[in-house]
């Protein structure tokens, strides 16, 4: 199988997100999306409801984009977010029993989740206004809609994520968050909400959170926790009194993989649960008074289980795949009853399917087959085999190689791909890391996974910090010469990608060392310095071991930054970025292009307007495939040959 090939396979898989089990718990509610649309055609996602009994059909046919089905906690109501009616910004919209749609209330901003209230009278919505922008998770990308900005303005105008109550009789728009907080997640209880905010309304300011009891008739704002790391997950229970949530170090928004705490509202008493045990769980809900479901990573799979509120971990189970709609959270769907669990399940050789099993029964019972075609139809599916080595200081590590099928006796060309965040890891998956286009054009694919990265505990999790292109950088290379002794890679045939944090790795690789033979950073990052001031998170405080107005942690962005380390460059480098991008600026691909050219080294650079963090048009998509297949091989095949 070649490239085009496998590319017009990849590009047959649906996407699912947003599941959650409807009221009556016999079915259950997903967003469903392709792959990836074409140019100029926007994202066609659908609400679409799986039966129990195992039927399927889709509930809306937008135009654009519909998603995030909560089902009314009476009746047949759905509701759901769409931008049906103005591209780009997301409205509230009920479906009722009938499959009639209309818009309800009147929201300034777009809306990022949907909560009904109790009585099924009302909805909570979280919207974000014009001019914030996504993180990296979802594109990093300014939220604007209407005409076309001119000019761009950027200031610290109160411009919020907001919270809002709509009534389902009439749709009366009223907010009630807090007038000068922005809010990144919340939980209802019986007075308001329980929320986590920050006065810094960029993403910066996520970074710095804290967790405070909104009274909803006041608007008022009461400081629960504060907390030196990142928050999310909060589930509170059903009188409102206490809250489940996770906190850890997390490298981006959506990523957090951390301890499970419980804080009584009343007292301020906090408890610490089984962190000894699971560190790195990603998903909270209540299952009763004194227990809590929950889900998370481990190793290169996924634990999900059930714990009291002494610690004592009821049942677990572990499971050599993704529990989630992404490798960010893993996640769980509880039936109403709490006999049955959900989930979206991805496994190698096998994309993702929304699964069901009794709660704490073994196997899993597949009710949909959105992917079916290509899990049975992939042509030449590679060998995915997982590996483990030592890394600096004899550190266990895991990851996985990719063998395309009919390759021959070795060692081979191979591209070791870098995953991001750094607070990610490669699991078991469908694609662990984007290695299926390369291993069809014939290359064994590396992706390693090394420390700071989640599933072995917020111990390795937090091991990078302060040590960025560190350690972690001779982990990898230790996985590399792994790869060597097993007579899967030519030494002398190495390439090296990644994306994000992973581009930054791979163009430390660039300044640092001859070891490749050709380099493609995406998205990356050349200067520590000037990314932190240019780009929107915070990021860079925590990765170079605190605050950059400090002079040991501002010595070590400096230190390890790529573009200060070039001195005698020979890799050639192809830099893919997108041009709004709000991560990784475009500005840090420019920079290390013109580095790499004034020290005479063969570079090229390649952006994508209207993309972000994430390369989202199917053309840009195959376009930059294309692109990095022809870099390596002409650099680690027509080279070597000649």
């Amino acid at each position: 199988m070649d490239l085009p090939e496998a590319v017009r396979w990849l590009d047959r898989l649906r996407t699912i997100t947003d599941l959650s089990f409807d009221t009556g718990g016999d079915a259950l509610l997903a967003t469903v999306s392709p792959a990836s649309p074409p140019k100029g055609v926007p994202l066609a996602s659908r609400i679409w409801r799986f039966g129990l009994d195992g039927t399927a059909s889709a509930l809306t046919d937008g135009p654009n984009s519909d998603a995030l089905p909560k089902a009314s906690p009476h009746g047949h109501d759905i509701a759901f977010a769409s931008d049906r009616i103005t591209l780009g910004k997301r409205d509230l919209f009920l479906l009722d029993g009938e499959g009639g749609v209309r818009k309800l209330g009147d929201l300034p901003g777009s809306v990022e989740d949907i909560q009904w209230t109790p009585d099924g009278q009302g909805l909570v919505v979280l919207s974000a206004d014009r001019g914030l922008n996504g993180g990296a998770t979802t594109g990093a990308t300014r939220l604007w809609w209407g005409k076309d900005e001119d000019p761009e303005v950027t200031s610290p105008r109160p411009a919020l994520r907001r919270l809002f109550h709509v009534t389902l009789d009439g749709g009366r728009t009223t907010e009630v968050g807090p007038p000068d907080l922005t809010v990144w997640e919340f939980a209802l209880t019986p007075e308001g909400a329980v929320a986590v905010v920050s006065r810094d309304a960029s993403e910066r300011g996520w970074y710095h959170p804290e967790l405070v009891r909104i009274d909803f008739s006041t608007r008022v704002a009461q400081v629960a926790h504060r907390t030196a790391w990142q928050l999310q997950g909060l589930s509170a229970d059903t009188m409102g009194r206490r809250v489940a949530f996770l906190e850890g170090w997390s490298s981006d928004r959506g990523l957090v993989a951390g301890e499970m705490r419980v804080l009584d509202l009343d007292t301020g008493a906090l408890s610490v649960l089984a962190a000894d045990r699971q560190s790195n769980v990603t998903a909270l809900q209540w299952r009763d008074d004194d227990s809590l479901w929950f889900t998370g990573w481990r190793n290169l799979g996924t634990v999900h289980g059930v714990v009291r509120l002494t610690g004592e971990i009821v049942w677990q189970r572990e499971d050599d795949a993704i529990l989630g709609e992404n490798p960010y959270v893993a996640r769980i769907a509880v039936s109403p009853d709490g006999q049955a669990v959900a989930a979206i399940r991805e496994a190698i050789g096998e994309p993702q399917e929304v699964v069901l099993r009794g709660a704490q029964e073994q196997g899993w019972h597949r009710l949909s087959d959105l992917n079916g075609e290509v899990a049975r139809g992939y042509p030449d599916y590679p060998e995915i085999r997982k590996i483990g080595w030592n890394g600096r200081d004899g550190l266990p590590l895991e990851g996985f190689v990719y063998i395309p099928r009919r390759l021959g006796s070795g060692p081979h060309p191979m591209v070791v791909n870098i995953h991001g965040g750094p607070c990610m890891s490669t699991k078991h998956a469908f694609d662990p890391y984007n290695g299926l286009a390369l291993a069809a054009a014939g290359y064994v694919v590396f992706v390693p996974n090394y420390r700071g990265n989640v599933g072995w505990g917020q111990a390795i999790t937090r091991m990078n910090l302060g040590d960025p292109a560190g350690a972690e950088f001779d982990d990898i290379l230790a996985g590399v010469e792994r790869c060597v002794a097993l007579g899967l890679a030519d030494p002398d045939r190495l390439g090296i990608t990644g994306h994000s944090y992973g581009g930054y790795l791979s163009a430390w690789a660039v300044a640092a060392t001859d070891r490749f033979k050709a380099a493609v950073p995406v998205s990356s990052i050349c200067d520590q310095l000037s990314s932190h001031y240019s780009c929107e998170h915070d990021f860079h405080e925590f990765i170079n071991g605190g605050s950059l107005r400090l002079e040991a942690h501002r010595r070590i962005a400096v230190e390890r930054s790529p573009l200060n380390r070039l001195e005698s460059p020979t890799t050639p480098t192809l830099l893919i970025q997108g041009r709004e991008d709000r991560c990784t600026p475009v500005g840090q691909a420019q920079e290390f292009y013109a580095a790499l050219r004034e020290c005479g080294v063969e570079a090229e650079l390649v952006v994508y307007p209207r993309e972000g963090h994430f390369l989202s048009e199917t053309e840009h998509r195959h376009d930059a495939l294309s692109r990095q297949v022809e870099w390596f091989d002409r650099h680690l095949r027509q080279t070597a040959r000649a």
